[in-house]
């Protein structure tokens, strides 16, 4: 009875090791994704403003929220547009996703198989001064699913 409860133990305790080891490796591979495509697409939206707006700057992104996903490859940026003078006439979103595929297509960027371009501005809205970009870089079907789901959402709205 003794070597049965010790086999029961050791067999939980080696699931529960199992699992944590697991559950270690692939968010590190999440994050090492992640922050391989974030890095693609902060080069991207930071060589396209340079082009388009003859500035300096360089804009960090942040992942957008996890719920859509842990594999969603979406990132925000913003940044003061009234400081920078920045005419948003001139500067629109539709401008903007033509630079980002100019780019993808200069860099020969991958994307995944069923994504229509490497790059959507998935949104795109003022707030107190301050232009907030969201973008995704399709090249997972995780992010493509997203950007299909957006689209839903949209066309309900």
């Amino acid at each position: 009875m003794v070597i049965f409860l010790i086999c029961i133990l050791a067999a939980i305790i080696v699931i529960a090791l199992y699992l944590t080891i697991h559950r270690v490796f692939l968010k590190r591979a999440t994050m090492m994704v992640q922050k391989n495509a974030q890095d693609v697409t902060d080069a991207a939206l930071n060589t396209s403003l340079k082009e388009m707006l003859h500035w300096n700057k360089n804009l960090d992104s942040q992942i957008v929220a996890d719920v859509w996903g842990k594999g969603v490859l979406a990132f925000e940026y913003h940044f003061d547009y009234k400081k920078e003078n920045i005419n948003l006439d001139d500067f629109t979103r539709q401008k903007l996703a033509s630079a980002l595929d100019e780019y993808a297509k200069r860099h020969h960027l991958k994307m995944a198989p069923k994504a229509p371009q490497p790059f959507i501005i998935t949104d795109w809205w003022k707030y107190e001064g301050i232009l907030h970009i969201d973008i995704a870089y399709l090249i997972n079907e995780a992010t493509v699913e997203y950007i299909e789901d957006l689209k839903k959402l949209n066309q309900i709205s």
